[in-house]
């Protein structure tokens, strides 16, 4: 999925760049949406939905995980991932350790993704 940013935060995002999303996050108790997409400095951070226009609606290879706060749209490799089961913090918490498996089934997914979306490989930090 790709989304076309509609005003520039910091240098992380800039208007009118476009996005490749890594992960859908609703919460629901709020019913808000974010995005966790690959900003300007290469890093799978989390922003608001409403900062962004929808380009493309492409979620081939994602799965969708429910649990009691969230609804996560995210890819298989990540979803699926045994570090989401190795970690109270699942796979995210384990990337953030630099985890070194988990930078690496980053960086396949994004690859991935970038493929299905026919554009250039985001740079990962």
């Amino acid at each position: 999925m790709l989304v076309k940013c509609k005003k520039s935060f910091r240098h992380q995002l800039k208007e009118g760049n476009i996005y490749l999303v890594v992960e859908i996050i609703i919460k629901r108790k709020s019913n808000t949406i974010r995005y966790r997409l690959i900003d300007n400095e290469g890093y799978p951070a989390i922003y608001e939905a409403d900062m962004f226009e929808v380009q493309t609606n492409v979620l081939k290879d994602y799965a969708i995980t429910i649990n009691q706060e969230s609804i996560l749209i995210s890819p298989i490799q990540i979803a699926n991932s045994e570090l989401n089961r190795e970690d109270i913090n699942g796979f995210w918490g384990l990337f953030v350790e630099d985890n070194l498996e988990a930078k690496k089934i980053l960086m396949e997914s994004v690859e991935n993704l970038a493929l299905s979306e026919n554009i250039i490989t985001p740079c990962l930090e």
